[in-house]
């Protein structure tokens, strides 16, 4: 798999919080199709290939990215909050991979590391406000076999305590997590699992 690290940032780099401020509060299935439309409308218009700052990588927003973030699963409660604010999120999702931090890369799932496609899924995040709330955003692009180029899968929102305009990389990536199948739980990070192109001693200090 590509080998990953934060090369253009380190852990005092400030990260602009995104913000979203024209989310569509969704009460009625009129409401939910038109921030479905709104959603397809805008990542059709940025399908092709985005840039990752902190790293200099490249994916690509495609179909597949599309209809993943619509329709995340085959059965669910499309009223769900979660669902909602997700939809509303990926409205932005040129704007929160551009400026999101790399966080791991994992390898697929048991059943799936045979798959001719998939190889891996790196892991990112990304700050965005909405509604008078911080999120973190998670952005997951995924590698396939016999290509070159990453691919947007999903992102998803958890709710943060924060305030100010911007953030710095040490704080965005404290109290992160990535759910690891394998192991059927979480893999907690702080800023000691910063992947960088060199890492501030002074924080190794810190923990030593």
């Amino acid at each position: 798999m590509k080998y990953l690290r934060n090369k253009y940032i380190n852990l005092n780099t400030k990260i602009n919080i995104i913000e979203n401020n024209n989310y569509i509060k969704v009460s009625t299935y009129q409401d939910l199709n038109l921030l479905r439309t709104t959603v397809r409308n805008t990542l059709n218009l940025n399908r092709g290939i985005i840039v990752n700052n902190a790293t200099g990588i490249c994916a690509k927003i495609t179909k597949e990215t599309v209809n993943k973030i619509i329709f995340p699963k085959s059965k669910f409660n499309f009223f769900n909050k979660r669902y909602i604010d997700n939809l509303n999120a990926a409205v932005y999702l040129d704007c929160l991979f551009n400026n999101a931090i790399y966080i791991d890369t994992l390898i697929p799932m048991k059943d799936k590391r045979q798959s001719v496609t998939e190889k891996g899924y790196h892991h990112f995040v990304a700050p965005l406000k909405m509604n008078n709330y911080c999120y973190k955003a998670y952005i997951t692009v995924k590698e396939k076999h016999n290509s070159n180029i990453l691919y947007v899968v999903s992102v998803i929102l958890f709710q943060f305590d924060y305030s100010q305009k911007s953030i710095i990389a040490k704080d965005l990536i404290d109290d992160t997590s990535i759910w690891n199948y394998d192991l059927n739980g979480y893999n907690y990070y702080s800023y000691a699992d910063f992947i960088a192109e060199s890492f501030d001693y002074d924080y190794v200090w810190l923990v030593s």
